[in-house]
């Protein structure tokens, strides 16, 4: 396609902070130059401070939520035609906002409006609603000329209400690891095992902690580092005095939120990467992605679809202590198999999750309109 001119584009979705992995990718694709090369952008950032409860209504969120609907309705005026990119909510009362940009988008700006689910709650959130709220929601959804998803498995959040429904899988910049950076072998000592995602409970680290203190009191040379935000202080808590208790403190160790270059060297000094998630909103983790571009073996759990990303580099597990302890031990003991997982890690990042090839494919959606 050969443009003329650059198009109008209205984006709409939470930008880091918080570190999350919706940001994160909504942050790639806010950055790319092909996107700014094609169109003239209009931001609005919907990030949240409470990542603990999305969904609570607060006098500020009221008050960004209008400012939010009212921002996209001018910009829907004076803007030509515009499209209207926007990352769907998946809570009633941010979905109802959605949907009102949408048809202030199409109704007076006469635009096109793309959708992007990061995750995999819409479906539930739409089923909870009743009565004259979903006949609006379902008027709105049938208003999007495309609804984008992370994978196949995710397409019936719309349930049917999106006529044309895209995958579009996330992606990490080919540069954050190089594959001359990746060490199949990296030294002798104990096997790195690493958890980079929030501490949230229903992302398995504590099941992760109690399955490495098990296998190293039966005698398994490991260590487990822990990368992230806390979710719960006081649950953090009682999970730093089991590993007190349990004398883990040198091998299970807890390092923050790292970003950039810090983040980077915790991926290259693993061995082992570990996400049993039992998040039941979980879509396609970034810091797995992370993960498989620095060749590390994968295990998780069969949440969103994470099964389909790690088929062929991992290991899915059910998310208890005993799943997990079973899948590191596995791994631990056989070192040839934990090398072949690690180097098809790799070449399925560079064959399919590269952030030029995620944001190039929204970008075509987009000139397609």
């Amino acid at each position: 396609m050969t443009r003329t001119k650059k198009g109008e584009l209205i984006f709409v979705g939470p930008l880091p902070p918080p570190i999350l992995g919706e940001s994160i990718a909504l942050q790639s694709l806010y950055n790319s130059e092909k996107l700014h090369r094609h169109y003239d952008v209009k931001k609005i950032n919907l990030n949240r401070k409470d990542f603990e409860r999305p969904g609570a209504l607060s006098f500020e969120k009221l008050f960004r939520d209008s400012f939010a609907i009212m921002y996209t309705a001018y910009l829907s005026i004076r803007m030509k035609h515009p499209i209207l990119y926007i990352s769907i909510s998946q809570t009633k009362m941010g979905l109802l906002r959605d949907c009102v940009m949408i048809q202030a988008c199409k109704i007076i700006g006469h635009g096109k409006a793309v959708s992007h689910l990061h995750g995999n709650n819409l479906g539930g959130t739409i089923d909870a609603t009743t009565g004259m709220t979903r006949k609006f929601i379902v008027n709105s959804l049938e208003k999007i000329d495309v609804g984008i998803v992370l994978g196949e498995k995710l397409a019936s959040n719309y349930r049917g209400h999106v006529k044309r429904v895209e995958v579009v899988s996330n992606g990490i910049p080919a540069d954050f690891i190089l594959k001359n950076e990746v060490v199949p072998n990296k030294k002798k000592g104990p096997l790195s095992l690493l958890y980079l995602s929030n501490l949230m409970f229903e992302k398995g680290y504590v099941e992760l902690i109690k399955a490495t203190t098990a296998l190293i009191q039966e005698g398994y040379d490991l260590r487990l580092d822990l990368v992230g935000g806390i979710q719960n202080e006081r649950e953090f808590q009682e999970v730093k005095r089991y590993i007190e208790d349990n004398n883990m403190n040198e091998l299970i160790q807890y390092h923050g939120l790292k970003q950039g270059e810090e983040k980077k060297r915790f991926f290259l000094k693993s061995d082992l990467m570990a996400l049993p998630t039992k998040y039941r909103v979980e879509g396609q983790p970034m810091s797995i992605i992370e993960g498989m571009a620095a060749g590390l073996p994968i295990i998780s759990a069969d949440r969103g679809i994470i099964a389909e990303l790690i088929k062929d580099c991992g290991v899915v597990i059910e998310p208890t202590v005993e799943g997990v302890k079973a899948a590191i031990k596995d791994l631990v003991v056989d070192d040839a198999e934990r090398m072949r997982l690690g180097r098809i890690s790799r070449e399925t990042y560079e064959a399919f999750y590269t952030e030029d090839k995620y944001t190039d494919s929204l970008v075509a959606i987009f000139d397609e309109l």
